[in-house]
């Protein structure tokens, strides 16, 4: 009875993280004083009791940046970090909007559960036997696995990963070839893609600790897919952070040949951030959709155990 009440636990807390676990995100830009503003806020709050997104409002007034950037244009929508909507739209044409980039993501979401499957599996035999060390099972093996389903990182049939020639702020180009024996985390990402600001400062953290843990073993590279250096050069306040290498995809070749490669087919369109993962072999082994808290243990377990195989 122990063993099938622990598994009904956990059958729990998995049913929770997956119910939970947002597809997408869409963020509405605004302003004070903005009637369409407040209009359009109303209808994404009312679109997501029906559809499955994470929302958030922005309030560019607080951001002088941010506010000549869009003082024209808001309501302002961002679907997954790309701009879908502006200035006066239906509720119809959001729908349209956020159901396709839904139905986007449906095999990513299929691939979740799937894990989540195999996860409820291996208790369930563990209950059937008699498992007797459940407690060290769910601290060392079940809680790091539902934190990795929890973070939703798309593993892939390894394949081999694109290779690239793009230009850095020095001038000098980069290959994935340059770092082949490494494992190479790959973000493409833009200035102007709210998700991409709100991820930038934990991913670099995370940067730095692998670079520092695992000298000559890994390498970040963030691939922005701006049309020049100086937006580049301005958001990161003038000097390209240490830890990570900056290259520019100007034609997004590079970014197509990720995006087409990891899902056996080219999506529709491209969003911004996403993150790709390839492995000393050289190998594209996984990819993860949209924005992140990167501070978090799942994306370590997950690239330590790929940094020390």
């Amino acid at each position: 009875m122990l063993g099938v009440s622990y598994e009904g636990r956990l059958a729990a807390r998995l049913a929770v993280v997956y119910e939970t676990a947002a597809v997408i995100r869409v963020e509405v830009y605004g302003k004070p004083d903005c009637s369409l503003c407040d209009e359009a806020k109303a209808m994404l709050r009312r679109l997501r009791k029906e559809l499955h997104f994470e929302l958030g409002e922005v309030d560019i007034s607080l951001d002088p940046a941010m506010e000549a950037r869009y003082r024209t244009e808001v309501p302002v929508v961002f679907v997954n970090g790309r701009k879908a909507l502006k200035l006066r739209f239906t509720e119809e044409q959001a729908r349209r909007r956020i159901e396709r980039a839904l139905a986007l993501e449906g095999p990513g979401r299929a691939r979740a559960t799937r894990r989540i499957m195999v996860a409820l599996a291996s208790l369930a035999l563990a209950a059937m036997v008699g498992f007797p060390t459940y407690r060290a099972w769910d601290v060392y093996v079940v809680q790091p696995r539902l934190a990795e389903v929890g973070f939703d990182i798309t593993r892939i049939p390894p394949v081999p990963a694109p290779d690239f020639r793009l230009e850095t702020r020095d001038g000098k180009p980069f290959s994935v070839g340059d770092v082949r024996g490494e494992v190479l985390f790959v973000n493409f990402w833009a200035t102007w893609c709210p998700p991409c600001r709100e991820e930038m400062p934990s991913m670099l953290q995370l940067g730095r600790e692998l670079e520092r843990e695992y000298p000559g073993r890994f390498k970040m590279v963030a691939v922005s897919v701006d049309e020049g250096w100086d937006v580049v050069q301005e958001f990161f306040g003038g000097t390209l952070p240490a830890g990570l290498l900056v290259t520019l995809d100007r034609t997004q070749e590079a970014t197509k040949a990720y995006y087409c490669t990891a899902r056996g087919g080219c999506p529709e369109s491209f969003m911004f951030p996403e993150s790709y993962i390839v492995d000393r072999q050289g190998r594209l082994v996984a990819y993860v959709v949209g924005p992140r808290d990167w501070s978090g243990p799942a994306p370590r377990r997950f690239l330590r155990r790929l940094l020390d195989g």
